[in-house]
């Protein structure tokens, strides 16, 4: 059996999914994923930041391919990257935006892995998988933990 084929199954079970299983499902698929490089590179974005959120966003604009943005200060955040970084997808395995739910399930894990103590609420805006031009996740602070 070729893989692609075995992905398209995945696909259809993906998709009975409701919107609350598939987020528990792929959290522990992004944070699996996110581990395996990516998160590094945050936890030495942070560092640099000295673990200021807002410098933070603005210095992942330093980081190829990616975007940030400040909306409001201490609070809410964009994070846009320019084009798809799923192995997946690049290998035109998965065709389905639900895949993007891992993607989200990352940024919100490395959020809070890095800023421990805060909750953060991670919202898809549009993905490439989805006929977007990039990835654009919106990210709020829901419960900050001043020092």
């Amino acid at each position: 059996m070729e893989l692609s084929n075995w992905f398209k199954g995945f696909e259809k079970g993906v998709a009975q999914l409701s919107p609350e299983q598939r987020s528990v499902f792929f959290a522990e698929c992004g944070k699996n994923c996110v581990k395996g490089g990516t998160l590094s590179v945050y936890q030495k974005l942070y560092e640099d930041a000295k673990g200021d959120m807002d410098v933070f966003f603005e210095k992942a604009n330093d980081l190829p391919g990616v975007k940030g943005e400040v909306v409001e200060k201490g609070r809410v955040y964009r994070l846009v990257f320019l084009e798809c970084t799923c192995e997946l997808c690049k290998k035109g395995y998965v065709t389905t935006p639900l895949l993007c739910e891992c993607s989200r399930q990352s940024v919100m894990y490395s959020m809070q892995s890095l800023w421990k103590g805060n909750n953060f609420t991670v919202t898809l805006c549009h993905s490439i998988l989805g006929g977007g031009a990039d990835c654009e996740m919106r990210i709020e602070v829901t419960s900050p933990t001043w020092p």
